[in-house]
């Protein structure tokens, strides 16, 4: 029996070694101690990349005002009549829409993939936004859509210090930075026909970055974030009817800023 039981260990253990990324299980006297943590003290439960309980931080986030959404430069065929020879033509006309938010919130869910120690962490984010504002056309030379509220998605790789990194973190104040890419669309209550929101009010996926600071309100984790999403510079050279711009061109690009408030749960 006790060949056995020794034979057991072993067996074990090796399976303990091959997988020494998420579990560490010396044997001691044909006894098995999980040990984990920066400081190998044992524990309860080994740390497992899907031990979600030890991993997932979610809260609740507001931004006032705060909240600027420029969308990518477009051009859809404008029908008209010219009034210099009174026939039919089309032409490429530009469009872009403008949004601004009074209050956006959102759900923030971020899982640690890897806890490198109790205070540093990398984890991927996906904090989810539903705006309150109203989409407006750029300038006066594109056509634009008008419409009211947002909604954002974005997909982050976030890299933790310091407070609220890990559960286990004592640090009282921590940052992160961020880099992602993340899905928006403005005017989701259009103003216009559905066939005008197809044409020129489309959803669009942009690279992003954000910052953010940790620290703690009595008890509470807060977090202060910014995020900024971006695209290449556009040149844009006719107006909304395909005639040249009187200026030559003018300079834009699809972007966003936000600056939120993150109230996580404990």
């Amino acid at each position: 029996m006790k060949r056995a039981m020794l034979l057991s260990g072993i067996s074990i253990g090796i399976v303990c070694q091959s997988f020494g990324l998420f579990l560490n299980c010396p044997i001691e006297d044909g006894e098995i101690k999980v040990i984990g943590g920066r400081d190998n003290k044992p524990q309860e439960n080994p740390l497992s990349i899907l031990d979600w309980k030890a991993r997932l931080h979610t809260g609740i986030s507001s931004s006032f005002f705060i909240d600027y959404i420029t969308s990518p430069l477009g051009y859809i065929d404008v029908e008209f009549i010219d009034p210099n020879t009174n026939v039919k033509r089309i032409e490429q006309g530009a469009t872009q829409t403008n949004y601004s938010s009074q209050y956006t919130i959102g759900f923030v869910s971020r899982y640690n993939l890897f806890q490198f120690q109790k205070n540093i962490a990398l984890a991927v984010s996906a904090p989810i936004a539903i705006g309150f504002g109203n989409a407006y056309p750029s300038t006066p030379n594109v056509i634009g859509s008008n419409g009211f509220g947002n909604f954002q998605v974005p997909l982050m790789l976030n890299l933790f210090y310091g407070a609220k990194s890990t559960f286990d973190a004592e640090d009282k104040v921590g940052f992160n930075l961020g880099y992602g890419l993340e899905f928006n669309k403005i005017g989701i209550v259009h103003l216009g026909t559905i066939y005008e929101d197809k044409m020129y009010n489309k959803g669009w996926i942009m690279p992003a970055f954000s910052g953010g600071i940790q620290f703690y309100k009595g008890k509470s984790p807060v977090e202060i974030n910014v995020k900024y999403g971006y695209r290449k510079v556009q040149d844009q050279l006719v107006d909304q009817n395909g005639n040249r711009l009187v200026g030559g061109r003018r300079l834009t690009r699809a972007s966003s800023f936000k600056l939120s408030v993150v109230y996580f749960y404990k």
